[in-house]
C-alpha cells in the first residue's frame, strides 16, 4: 500500500504507518476468510478491464471485531516508469447501514408472507390489467395467479351490467379527484358464476406510472343472507297485511252470502233469479275459501312439527305426484337412504311439493321432465362455535318455460301470479311460509326457456344412519 489516510485508524484499528512503512499489517489479511475471493476477483476484473468498482465485504479490526465495510475505488495508470496500473479510492464503515438494509429485507420478506398468506384479495392495478395479485385475489376470480395476470382487461372479469360502475372508479381514482374508494360490484368467475365482490383501493405511483392499489372480498355469501333476511321480513309483513284483509274480506262476503240466500227463500218461484242468486253465492263461497288460504298463511304454525325422512314420504308419492302432472311429464324421484330427519308435519311436507310440482306441471304445457331429488349437504353453520352441520335439500327441477329475471324476487308474494284467472298466486307462498315455519329457507335457479330448479333447505335433525358393520 502506497497510501493510508488516518481514518485508517477508526476503521480498523491500526496505524497507517502499520500498512505503509512497517509493512506490519496486511489489508487482505483484515478481510474476512468468506470474502476475500469476493474482493481479488472484483479488483482483478477493474485491473484488467481498467475501470472503476464498488463493493461490500467484511473486515476484521485490530480487536478481532467484525464489521461491514463498503469500497469504491478507480484504477489510474502509474507515473512510475513500469508503466504498472494502481488503485486509489476508499473504504467506509456499512455496518450500520448493511444491518438496516438487512432488517428492510427481513421486514420485506414478512410482508411479502403476509401478503401471499393473506385471506383477503390483494391487487394493483396498472394499465387497463392487473400488475400484481394474491393466491387468495386469483382464487376469488376463479383462476391460478399467472392466468389472472395474463387476462388482458380486467373489465372482461366483472358482470357487463357493473362495468360501467368500475371504469368510473378506477378513473375517479386515477384522475386524483379521489384518493380512496369502497364499493361493490358483480363479478363472473372463470366457471361463469355470478359472485359479489367488495373493493376497497387507492390512487398509487410507482416509477411515475399511476396505479390503483386495495383489497378485495368475496362477499356472496354474505349478501345472499342479508336477501334472504329482508325477504323473510317482507314475507311477514305480506302475511300480517294478508290476514287483516282476509278477515275483512270474509266479513263483507259473509253479508253478500247471507242476502243472496235470503233473496233466494223470498223468491223462490223467480227461476231466472235463483239461479243468478246460486252463481253468486257460488263464486262467494269461492272467494271465503281464497280468503281461509290467506288467513292461513299469514298465521303462525303452533303445531308440533314430526322428525321425518322427507326421503321416503317422497317415495311414497310418487305414484300421487305421477298421476297428478299427467303422462307428459316424465317423473322421476331420488331420495338419498340416509339423508337426515327434518322437523315437519306429513301433511305440510305433501303440501310443499305437490305445489311445487303443480307449478312445474304448468311450467311444461307441452310436457317435459320433472326431477324430485332429497339429499343431505354440509353447511357451514352461521353461529359460533363455528363448526359444520347438515341441511336436508328437497329439490324440484323442470324443464319448463323458467322465470323472467323481473318475476323472480316477488313469485312468494301472496297473490301474485304469471296465470291470469288459473292461478290464485298462494302456492309458492305457502311452500315459502312452510319451509320457514320449519326453520328453512327456499332458493330457485331459473333461466327462462332452460327451466326451474326449487330448492328447500330444512335443517337436519340428528345424525345419518350408518349400515350395520358384518362380521365378528
Amino acid at each position: 500500500m502506497l497510501f493510508v489516510s488516518r481514518g485508517c485508524r477508526a476503521l480498523t484499528g491500526f496505524e497507517p504507518r502499520d500498512f505503509v512503512e512497517l509493512r506490519s499489517v496486511s489489508y487482505a489479511g483484515l478481510i474476512h476468510p468468506e470474502d476475500r475471493r469476493q474482493v481479488q476477483d472484483t479488483l482483478r476484473r477493474a485491473l484488467t478491464r481498467g475501470e472503476k468498482y464498488e463493493l461490500a465485504y467484511r473486515i476484521r479490526d485490530a480487536g478481532g471485531g467484525e464489521r461491514w465495510v463498503w469500497e469504491r475505488g478507480t484504477v489510474v495508470p502509474s507515473a512510475e516508469a513500469s508503466g504498472e496500473a494502481v488503485v486509489e479510492g476508499f473504504v467506509m464503515d456499512a455496518s450500520e447501514r448493511t444491518e438496516l438494509e438487512q432488517q428492510l429485507s427481513t421486514q420485506a420478506s414478512r410482508f411479502r408472507a403476509l401478503v401471499e398468506q393473506s385471506l383477503v384479495g390483494v391487487y394493483l392495478i396498472q394499465g387497463s390489467g392487473f400488475a400484481y395479485v394474491n393466491p387468495r385475489m386469483a382464487e376469488i376470480f376463479g383462476y391460478s395467479v399467472p392466468e389472472l395476470l395474463a387476462v388482458k382487461s380486467l373489465f372482461m372479469l366483472v358482470h357487463p351490467e357493473d362495468r360501467k360502475k368500475v371504469e368510473e372508479s378506477i378513473e375517479l381514482r386515477r384522475s386524483g379527484i379521489v384518493e380512496s374508494l369502497r364499493y361493490e360490484f358483480r363479478i363472473l368467475r372463470r366457471d361463469g358464476e355470478e359472485r359479489d365482490v367488495q373493493a376497497h383501493g387507492r390512487r398509487i405511483e410507482i416509477g411515475g406510472e399511476v396505479g390503483i392499489m386495495g383489497a378485495a372480498l368475496d362477499v356472496t355469501d354474505r349478501r345472499r343472507a342479508q336477501r334472504r333476511y329482508h325477504e323473510g321480513q317482507k314475507m311477514e309483513a305480506l302475511g300480517r297485511l294478508a290476514t287483516g284483509v282476509a278477515h275483512d274480506m270474509n266479513n263483507v262476503l259473509a253479508v253478500i252470502r247471507t242476502t243472496a240466500e235470503l233473496l233466494m227463500l223470498e223468491r223462490a218461484g223467480d227461476t231466472g233469479l235463483v239461479s243468478n242468486l246460486r252463481d253468486i253465492v257460488a263464486t262467494v263461497n269461492r272467494g271465503t275459501e281464497m280468503g281461509r288460504q290467506l288467513i292461513e298463511f299469514g298465521r303462525p304454525r303452533s303445531t308440533v312439527a314430526e322428525r321425518i325422512r322427507l326421503g321416503h314420504l317422497m317415495e311414497e308419492l310418487s305414484p300421487t305426484l305421477e298421476r297428478m302432472v299427467g303422462k307428459e311429464i316424465t317423473l322421476e324421484v331420488v331420495a338419498e337412504p340416509d339423508a337426515p330427519h327434518v322437523e315437519l308435519r306429513p301433511a305440510q311436507a305433501q303440501e310443499l311439493v305437490v305445489n311445487l310440482a303443480l307449478n312445474a306441471k304448468d311450467a311444461m304445457p307441452d310436457g317435459g321432465a320433472l326431477t324430485v331429488r332429497v339429499h343431505g349437504r354440509p353447511v357451514a353453520a352461521r353461529e359460533p362455535p363455528s363448526e359444520v352441520v347438515e341441511q336436508v335439500v328437497l329439490e324440484v327441477t323442470d324443464t319448463g318455460v323458467g322465470i323472467p329475471a323481473e318475476h323472480r324476487a316477488r313469485i312468494f308474494e301472496p297473490y301474485f301470479t304469471t296465470k291470469g284467472a288459473r292461478g290464485t298466486g298462494l302456492g309458492l307462498a305457502n311452500v315459502w311460509r312452510i319451509a320457514k315455519d320449519a326453520g328453512g329457507t327456499v332458493e330457485v335457479d331459473s333461466e327462462v326457456g332452460r327451466g326451474s330448479c326449487f330448492r328447500v333447505l330444512f335443517p337436519a335433525v340428528g345424525e345419518r344412519e350408518r349400515p350395520p358393520v358384518r362380521g365378528g
